[in-house]
């Protein structure tokens, strides 16, 4: 059985299973869960299309087509070129037009909907607790994270969250704003980028295009940012534990376990798991220290 797998069987996951919300989830295979997925629920938000998930595998699969936002009410949404950036914010052509992918935020449609608060969906749905959070909106993310109950949101053991770094969006999420908020409760763990090239695709020839994607460095334009609840109980350590091991932070993992394994006989068993999954990494290195060495000396 896999550390995961194991992580997953511990008592305190048969009354409430390990839950999993990806809002704005379409195109996603949640790979991520599927060590676990046999006792875990997924909710899976997306107002345009569906993701790619065999839904069987989970012990509960809940989809959605709600428009969350932070409140409930009516608000125009912005079609665009591009459906995966499509959104309640109007994209800013101003900025946007300065961009390669400037033709992904051209609006093709408006088109009054209606929005329901990530509270009375949650409450609809009769979902009483998030433990990964996975938010991808296009610019409201921070807005829906900071409506959320206190007591749901901060008992949040993960939160994946995609905040980018220029303005595409009038009235955006700044991502120094989600660091401020969010460092309250949780820590910085891991960032991924997106990139794309700061120039007008009319400015430049098919010649030169070939030449910009080949041999020019794209600009990072957001990023996945993900946070770690800085609390230490059982649940968040269990959960930031599988989150670990599943990024290969083995490390990190047998840290975290180090501070309250004895808490916890179970978790005394995972601990010793992951130290031997360490071990072996030991040797490994031991084996290609050699080969490491001679890399160095001819600068391989």
């Amino acid at each position: 059985m896999s550390i995961s797998k194991k992580i997953s069987e511990h008592s305190i996951f048969k009354k409430r299973p390990m839950l999993f919300m990806h809002l704005g989830s379409a195109g996603s295979n949640f790979k991520v869960w599927s060590d676990v997925s046999h006792n875990s629920i997924l909710v899976s938000i997306d107002g345009n299309k569906s993701s790619l998930v065999n839904k069987k595998i989970f012990k509960k699969y809940i989809f959605d087509r709600s428009i969350i936002s932070y409140k409930n009410g009516k608000s125009i949404f912005y079609e665009t070129g591009d459906p995966d950036c499509s959104s309640l914010l109007e994209p800013d052509e101003t900025y946007f037009k300065n961009w390669y992918f400037s033709h992904r935020f051209k609006v093709k449609k408006k088109r009054l909907v209606k929005t329901i608060s990530i509270n009375d969906f949650l409450k609809k749905r009769k979902i009483r607790y998030i433990d990964w959070f996975i938010i991808d909106v296009q610019g409201l993310d921070l807005k829906i994270i900071k409506s959320l109950k206190s007591k749901i949101r901060n008992n949040i053991s993960i939160i994946d969250i995609e905040p980018g770094f220029f303005s595409f969006y009038k009235k955006a999420d700044k991502i120094s704003d989600v660091f401020k908020y969010l460092s309250k409760t949780f820590e910085f763990d891991d960032m991924k980028f997106g990139y794309n090239f700061k120039v007008n695709s009319k400015n430049i020839s098919n010649y030169e295009k070939k030449i910009l994607f080949n041999l020019n460095n794209p600009t990072k334009v957001y990023s996945n940012v993900v946070f770690l609840n800085k609390s230490l109980d059982l649940r968040f350590v269990l959960l930031k534990v599988f989150y670990l091991v599943k990024n290969d932070k083995l490390f990190e993992a047998r840290e975290i376990l180090k501070k309250c394994y004895k808490k916890d006989k179970y978790l005394d068993k995972i601990y010793n798991e992951i130290d031997s999954k360490i071990k072996y990494k030991k040797i490994k290195f031991l084996l290609y220290t050699p080969i490491i060495l001679l890399k160095k000396l001819f600068k391989i």
